[in-house]
């Protein structure tokens, strides 16, 4: 190899290095969404089975249901804040779905303007946050969130929120 080649190749491999260095493809593992994502499932699931059962939970302006859907969309804000600082440079395929999501009627959510932007642990946190619309309007419809309610919305919001713990867990270190 002679010293030019030698200086390229040094110079490339630095570049190289800076550049991973600043920017992340992909977005690092932090213990805070897998913690928060499994809370906000384990809350989710207590919620529904009161539901389900006749207690409290299925009135709309029970303070438990209140609780829960304050509580519940402070997490999911608070998450999107953090994915959005730790945003990866790669944008997740599906982010003009959400579009479709944002459209529906029952939807409270909207959409920020870099949307498009979202790495896919911002687009599992806003897909986990329109289902909770849905089970939310459902509930505040007519006052009360039947059976038929509890299992097909929320068997969905559950199924999205464990969606969003893969995604979250994808980067995850393997313990030695």
């Amino acid at each position: 190899m002679t010293p030019k080649n030698v200086t390229q190749a040094f110079s490339c491999l630095t570049f190289s290095f800076f550049v991973t260095a600043c920017v992340a493809i992909v977005s690092p593992y932090d213990i805070t969404f897998d913690q928060t994502l499994n809370k906000l499932s384990q809350d989710t699931s207590t919620f529904l089975a009161a539901a389900s059962a006749g207690g409290s939970e299925r009135g709309y302006s029970s303070k438990e249901t209140v609780a829960y859907y304050a509580s519940t969309y402070n997490v999911l804000d608070r998450l999107e804040q953090r994915a959005r600082l730790t945003r990866a440079m790669v944008a997740c395929p599906t982010d003009a779905t959400l579009r479709d999501f944002a459209a529906v009627a029952t939807s409270r959510t909207q959409l920020p303007p870099d949307y498009l932007s979202f790495d896919c642990r911002e687009f599992q946190l806003y897909a986990v946050q329109f289902y909770v619309d849905q089970l939310h309007y459902a509930h505040e419809n007519d006052g009360v969130l039947n059976k038929s309610e509890v299992n097909a919305l929320g068997g969905t919001l559950q199924a999205s929120i464990m969606g969003a713990i893969q995604t979250f867990l994808v980067n995850k270190p393997e313990k030695a």
